[in-house]
C-alpha cells in the first residue's frame, strides 16, 4: 500500500514538472535604442502558463521589472524595452520567471556600434 501511494505521489509530481517549466532559453539583442528580450517558452495555453515576470539588471543594478498576466504567443514571449541610456561594456542581464515553476536568465554585453 506504501509503495502504491508512493507510486501515484511521484506520478502526480511528474505530471506537474512535465507540464511546469521556465523559459527554455532567453535571447537579449540591443539594437537602435531598444532591448529585445525573447523568452522562448513554449506553452499550450498562453493565458494559464506564461512567462510573469522579466527583470532587466545592468552591471548588477535592477533596471526594470515587468509583469504579465499572459505569453503574447504559445511559443514565446517578446518584449521590446527603450534603452537608450547604454554605454560599451554595460552588462546586462535579464531574468525570466514562469508563473508556474522557475526561471532563466539571458545576458548581452553592449558592444560597440
Amino acid at each position: 500500500m506504501k509503495k502504491l501511494f508512493l507510486f501515484i505521489l511521484f506520478s502526480i509530481f511528474i505530471g506537474f514538472a512535465a507540464q511546469a517549466h521556465p523559459a527554455s532559453k532567453v535571447i537579449v539583442t540591443y539594437k537602435d535604442g531598444k532591448l529585445t528580450v525573447q523568452a522562448n517558452h513554449k506553452v499550450k495555453d498562453a493565458a494559464d502558463h506564461y512567462i510573469k515576470e522579466v527583470i532587466v539588471y545592468v552591471n548588477g543594478t535592477e533596471y526594470k521589472t515587468l509583469t504579465f498576466t499572459k505569453q503574447n504567443s504559445l511559443e514565446m514571449e517578446t518584449i521590446v524595452i527603450d534603452f537608450p541610456e547604454y554605454k560599451e561594456g554595460d552588462v546586462v542581464e535579464v531574468k525570466t520567471t514562469c508563473n508556474k515553476f522557475g526561471s532563466k536568465t539571458g545576458k548581452l554585453t553592449i558592444k560597440k556600434k
